[in-house]
């Protein structure tokens, strides 16, 4: 038993089925992100729940990073702020989202990419509804095969939808249904979850396939340079100036 070789096994596993049936979309994706970004709209990152919000944080303010992003931080559905309090109640409140989404502005032209592995809360759902409803174009990171097996009625949105299905378009993290991956006689369950980091992965593609096709476009998008580094921080600076107020999470 080497569970450490069989995690890494796991992971790779996933990564070339998601190389194998999403480079497609991704490329679509990514044509479309740049074509708003290119015409002045922010990236909205929005984890809606749960450890999804890992995904969206670790896009903001990294060197090599593009910079047209809105990482989505809510408190209330913020594991920093209680996990306990978070996944058991407040993704699970119907209409949070819309004040959520009021607070960051998201409107017509933006693109907002969510991250979620089960794909069935409330505010994943209702979230991603409305802003659809107000012009901006969802694209979701997540695995409809785990929100089809899912049958946690409780967590569920009231329509019984599931965030692929509300999206304009869905990239699939391959994320088998309950997250954890390893199975060892000693264990009553399985161990080892995968979401987070699947979702990550997705994202760092996605976004690379954007920079790289803003530039074919004729773009110069700004990417964030080391703040710790001698003159990072000035170098930083007139972009921030920039996008200060508009995103939220600066």
């Amino acid at each position: 038993m080497n569970p450490a070789i069989d995690y890494f096994d796991a992971i790779t596993s996933l990564i070339n089925a998601v190389k194998d049936t999403e480079k497609d979309k991704i490329i679509k994706a990514a044509e479309i992100i740049a074509c708003r970004v290119a015409d002045g709209h922010l990236v909205f990152l929005w984890g809606p729940g749960g450890h999804s919000s890992i995904f969206s944080e670790d896009a903001m303010y990294r060197k090599g990073e593009l910079a047209a992003v809105c990482p989505i931080y809510d408190p209330n559905i913020s594991l920093s702020h209680g996990a306990a309090r978070e996944i058991n109640g407040m993704e699970r409140i119907e209409g949070l989202n819309k004040i959520i989404i009021e607070y960051n502005q998201i409107s017509q032209g933006d693109i907002v990419i969510f991250g979620s592995a089960y794909g069935i809360n409330p505010v994943a759902i209702g979230g991603a509804i409305e802003c659809r409803n107000r012009g901006a174009y969802v694209i979701s990171i997540t695995s409809p095969s785990f929100s089809d097996q899912s049958h946690y009625a409780g967590a569920k949105h009231k329509s019984g939808q599931s965030l692929y299905s509300v999206s304009d378009m869905y990239l699939d993290s391959h994320v088998p249904y309950g997250d954890a991956v390893l199975q060892y006689d000693c264990f009553e369950h399985k161990i080892s979850p995968v979401a987070t980091i699947m979702q990550a992965i997705l994202l760092k593609a996605l976004l690379a396939q954007t920079m790289v096709k803003l530039k074919e476009m004729g773009h110069d998008p700004f990417t964030w340079t080391n703040s710790l580094q001698a003159g990072g921080i000035e170098a930083n600076q007139d972009y921030m100036k920039r996008i200060w107020g508009r995103v939220k999470s600066m």
